[in-house]
């Protein structure tokens, strides 16, 4: 079987997820203080110190999702091999050793400053530059929790050089508030706000339809495994065409079945029984590269063809089984 070149999967759903997950959390906290306007001084400090970490989380999550999507995209990095000795050998798969190489960089990236690392983040996404929202106001809070996290508050020379603030405060202690606190929410929002606005305009067209589709036809080449023809779609809605699977199924080579088996089992594993026997499967199918890329695939998206299911096959399928 011919495999052709592994496709750049991308879902927009789960780019996004990571920004739209950081607003409603946000949206959340700055709910409870509308309702709940009496606080106390070490909550709003434990409340502040987690909206930046928030903030923070939100975009190095997308950007490591958009990175597992474009590996190639990754800039270049000094992986300490000693230091990840083990993981890389335990590792099964490619996916497994681009995960260790995305994370280091996501962990390098972190100590940059953040307006050059929303500049870079920017062009890593190919989408406007983000930088210019990183705003003074925004980078005092960031050095406020650095205070806040490492030297309980009080005004350092490394807070006045970041800040810019007057240095006869050096030696004093800093206060969080409750308007503090809402006035951080509502800076990272508008940021991460704007960058779910670019990732739409730039990456709205990557459906999960379509990546299935990439998938599948990686994996079969053959004429009589196009997708069309195994697959139909209702709204966006995927279901399956057992009538096909009759017709070519003793046409299709021990590795198209084994393939076709795990991808039909992933969207019912009822299906399995209905339609294959053990012994048409190709046992070796370990070492094929089709199947190694189909594990990595469902194992990243689990859910993938879950999300699609508009009929349960089970219903469709039982005529195979004679």
């Amino acid at each position: 079987m011919i495999m052709r070149k592994k496709p750049n999967l991308l879902v927009y759903d789960d780019l996004i997820e990571p920004i739209l997950n950081g607003i409603g959390e946000l949206n959340k906290i700055k709910e409870h203080y509308q309702t709940q306007p009496i606080s106390t001084d070490f909550i709003d400090k434990g409340i502040f110190a987690y909206v930046i970490a928030l903030f923070e989380g939100s975009i190095n999550e997308c950007i490591e999702r958009y990175l597992f999507s474009f590996p190639e995209k990754l800039p270049k990095i000094r992986l300490d091999s000693e230091k990840y000795k083990n993981e890389l050998l335990s590792g099964d798969f490619t996916y497994e050793f681009i995960a260790h190489l995305i994370s280091t960089y996501i962990s390098e990236s972190s100590y940059d400053n953040t307006g050059k690392l929303l500049q870079a983040y920017s062009e890593l996404l190919e989408i406007g530059d983000l930088s210019s929202l990183y705003s003074k106001r925004l980078r005092e809070k960031k050095a406020r929790r650095n205070s806040l996290i490492h030297n309980n508050l009080k005004v350092d020379l490394k807070y006045i050089w970041t800040t810019g603030a007057d240095p006869r405060n050096k030696g004093k202690y800093m206060r969080i508030n409750q308007g503090y606190v809402l006035e951080a929410i509502d800076d990272v929002s508008a940021i991460l706000n704007k960058i779910l606005e670019e990732l739409e305009k730039k990456y709205s067209s990557y459906t999960i339809l379509n990546a299935v589709k990439q998938v599948w036809n990686y994996l079969f080449s053959s004429p009589i495994m196009q997708f069309d023809d195994y697959w139909g779609t209702t709204n966006d809605m995927l279901f399956l065409k057992p009538e096909t699977i009759k017709k070519y199924y003793k046409s299709l080579s021990s590795s198209e079945r084994s393939l076709l088996f795990y991808f039909v089992q992933n969207y019912n594993v009822g299906a399995f029984e209905k339609i294959f026997k053990v012994h048409d499967l190709n046992m070796q199918v370990s070492n094929n590269h089709g199947m190694i890329f189909l594990v990595s695939v469902f194992d990243r998206y689990p859910l993938l063809l879950q999300n699609l299911k508009s009929i349960k096959p089970s219903n469709s399928i039982s005529f195979l089984k004679d």
